[in-house]
Order: C-alpha cells, then structure tokens, then sequence
C-alpha cells in the first residue's frame, strides 16, 4: 500500500501534540510513519516525546522555522524515505481512527488528484464543521468558505478549490513537480498559496467528505494575537501578489491599503493595540517584501503610524473605499450622511 509519513510540527505544545499522538497511533491505516518537528521548544517536548512515543522519527530544529519551514524539514525527510504521501497534521487535532485510509482513497482515485483534506471539525464542538474547502477569486480578491456540499460540488469551486495546511494530505508527485511551501510565509496562508500552485500544474484538491478531523484552533499563535495579526495581514498581500493574473495586480495596492484599514479599525474599536501595531508592521512587511517572523526591528516608521491612526479614526470607509476605487459606496455613504444631516 501507499507510504504516509504523518508530519506533526511541534513548538511548546507538548500536551496537544501528546493527544494528537494518541490519535494518530489508533489510525486503521495500515502503512504509515510517523514523525515530529520539533521548532526549537523551550519546554521538555523532545525529552517527553521521545520517552512515551520511541517509535517516533522526532527532528529537532534548533529554532523555531515556522510552520514552513518545520513542515518543509519533515517533507524533505520522508521524500528521502521513500513516502508516496505527506500528510501535513496540525499537532492540535485528534483524528477518526478511518480518516487517513479514506484520505489516501480519494487521493488514489486519479493521477490529478495531488492534494486531499478531511472535513475539520471544531474540537470543542465536535458536530460543528470548521472548514471544508476556500473557493479563491483571484478576480474580486476574495476567499469564500464553502458551508455545504452543493457549493463544493459547484464545478467552478472544484476548478478553484484550496485547502487548509491543517490536515493536508500531499501526493509525492506534487511535491516533486510543485516544491515545498514558501517559507517567506513563516505561517498563515502559505497553504492557500501552495494549493494555488498545484492548481496551476494542473493538479486538483478534493475535500473527503466523510473523513474527519477535531481541531483546537489557534493553539500556537493565540486567536487576534499581535503575531498571527502581523502574520495574516503580510501574508494576505504575499498571497495576492505572487498568483494575481498580471492585468490585476496594478488594483492591489488599492485593495491591500482598504482592507488593511479595515482590519485596523476593527482591532482599535476593540482596544487591541498590540495587535493594531502589528496590523501595521505586517502592511509595512508586505510592502518591503521582508518574510519570516515578527521582528519588531523592522516595525513601521514611526510618522507612518501616525498616518495610519488618521485614516483609521477618520472616517475610515471612506478611505477604505477610496483606495478601492469603489466610488458608488463613497457616493452612497455621502448620500447616506446627507440624508442623516437633513
């Protein structure tokens, strides 16, 4: 049968990564590997690890290479092994004991099919679906999550189907053809970009409908943390600029400096101003390029902040619109402001 190595990036998150060993050991999969990359943890991961799963290939990373680069050090070592599949597992999930037999399933189907992810389920509320699927419009810069079967079977979002890194299962061909995950990403939207790329080679993603997963979400990062803010909001202008046919990257900047806005905005009316910083540290990141970690060396000038905080407080839609060349919803919140003056 098939050979999965199962790669599971650790970094301090020993009592996840435990429970998600657990599951993984009780897979009905009959021909699988399994390894952790550990990202330079500071607790006593490696030492606990080894000590109750010695049947584990356990990397250590003498620091933390992100969720890119770890996963990039794993794909590597289980391509010199001999792995027909990868399955990229987030250390934060349990999984069904048949997920991974049904995953290499539909991945056997055909030549085409490269990439392969169960439906995620959340951990915590285990009947509610976190993710089946993002429909990607390189068009109208937006990504839509598909809520029900109708929509995935839609066959425009199957021609435009991307996946999400936390239990992404990867055909050996598509790594050799496509190559690894972009480590200027570091983490966040790296498997949206790399799903994008397989598309292009003319590989095709498929959700496994019947395959399941339990993920805990955010366990690394922290929900609207100053470091998964910075991350997402770089991130987002990477994952545009490097798969936007070229007719419309001239609207990026536009559509990036809107929604960057936005997102500031939201954070500062909530009184985040660690993460609002950092929304503006990954903008300033984005626009020079600079990948990899949060490094407060390289934060955004401090006469660009001020600017920002203006267009943030005033009136920001406006802007927001504006730099989206949206000029029918600046006509209409005028309009919308006159009728409230009269």
């Amino acid at each position: 049968m098939a050979k999965v190595f199962i790669i599971i990036l650790n970094w301090n998150g020993l009592h996840d990564t435990l429970e998600c060993l657990d599951s993984v050991y009780g897979l009905d999969y009959p021909s699988f590997e399994v390894m952790v990359v550990d990202n330079g943890s500071s607790d006593d991961s490696v030492e606990t690890i080894h000590s109750n799963f010695p049947q584990v290939v356990l990397i250590e990373n003498k620091q933390n290479l992100g969720y890119t680069g770890g996963n990039n050090v794993g794909m590597r070592y289980a391509l010199e092994h001999g792995a027909d599949y990868v399955w990229l597992l987030n250390n934060d999930t349990v999984v069904d004991p048949d997920a991974l037999a049904k995953l290499v399933d539909e991945a056997e189907l055909s030549q085409e099919v490269g990439l392969v992810s169960p439906v995620i389920h959340f951990y915590e509320s285990p009947e509610e679906v976190q993710f089946m699927g993002a429909y990607v419009d390189l068009l109208k810069f937006k990504i839509s999550h598909i809520c029900d079967q109708t929509e995935l079977d839609c066959k425009i979002v199957q021609r435009n189907l991307t996946l999400w890194g936390t239990a992404l299962l990867i055909k050996r061909s598509v790594v050799e053809t496509v190559g690894f995950l972009s480590e200027k990403y570091f983490a966040y939207s790296e498997d949206c970009d790399y799903s994008l790329r397989a598309l292009k080679q003319n590989f095709c993603a498929k959700i496994r409908l019947d395959a399941r997963i339990f993920h805990k979400d955010s366990r690394s990062t922290g929900k609207q943390s100053p470091i998964q803010t910075f991350l997402r909001t770089r991130n987002t202008f990477f994952l545009w600029k490097d798969n936007m046919p070229w007719p419309r990257k001239f609207l990026l900047p536009g559509y990036y400096m809107g929604a960057v806005i936005n997102s500031a905005k939201i954070l500062s009316d909530e009184g985040n101003e660690k993460s609002f910083d950092a929304c503006l540290d990954g903008f300033w990141a984005a626009l020079n390029g600079r990948g990899g970690t949060y490094d407060l060396k390289f934060a955004i000038p401090s006469w660009l902040r001020i600017v920002f905080k203006f267009f943030v407080t005033w009136h920001p839609y406006f802007w927001v619109n504006l730099f989206k060349f949206n000029f029918r919803g600046i006509a209409m919140d005028i309009s919308k402001k006159l009728n409230i003056l009269a």
